[in-house]
């Protein structure tokens, strides 16, 4: 029926790229950790990983988070995790300077956040016009941006939930607009990996 037909193309989806975030060329570093006003701790991760990960040994990118909790529970390792996916697509995650606004200063109560910059954003490795006129033909241009996809945005993020919360810890996920298509993404190649998810805009229509 609709639905097996479905799970296969989904099983296909994930077999060309390898087990969901599954790759040897991952590397990690921890950078700057700073303490902001209002009690606000961030951390920066740097990620290098696969660009094509049907490739993995081969040309790598890296893909920048930035970790958000409140000073007072720095010590606690135990504390959730949730990675936030934000809008777009083509813009960073935010920079919160503050911890007591909006919804995080709800979250940072309970969850370390994690803010990706998606691949080819932000302090990730950029794609802009310079960089795609430099691959030459257009479609190796088309080529290059179609592995910027929700796939393998979800892949960056399976490698960096096992680094930063456990190989075997879930995480939840919030996604906004276009990080909303992201999340739905997600919940179909690798919903094992979340505690739950929340969505803020950008759910597609989804089949009974």
């Amino acid at each position: 029926d609709r639905g097996d037909a479905r799970c296969k193309q989904i099983s296909m989806r994930m077999d060309r790229g390898g087990q969901v975030g599954a790759n040897k060329a991952a590397s990690h570093k921890v950078g700057n950790v700073n303490e902001l006003p209002d009690g606000l701790l961030t951390k920066e991760h740097v990620f290098e990983l696969p660009l094509d990960y049907s490739s993995p040994d081969k040309e790598t990118i890296q893909v920048f988070c930035r970790e958000l909790c409140l000073v007072k529970n720095k010590d606690k390792s135990d504390m959730p995790a949730l990675v936030y996916l934000q809008g777009g697509p083509g813009f960073p995650a935010g920079r919160p300077m503050s911890a007591n606004s909006g919804w995080m200063k709800r979250a940072l109560e309970e969850y370390r956040v994690f803010l990706l910059d998606q691949r080819g954003t932000g302090r990730s490795t950029a794609v802009t016009h310079e960089t795609l006129a430099a691959l030459g033909s257009a479609e190796a241009q088309a080529q290059h941006i179609g592995l910027m996809r929700a796939d393998n945005i979800i892949r960056d993020c399976e490698t960096i939930r096992r680094t930063v919360v456990g190989k075997d810890s879930k995480w939840a996920a919030l996604g906004q607009s276009f990080g909303g298509f992201c999340l739905l993404t997600y919940l179909s190649m690798a919903p094992e990996s979340l505690q739950y998810a929340l969505f803020t805009g950008g759910l597609a229509p989804v089949d009974p």
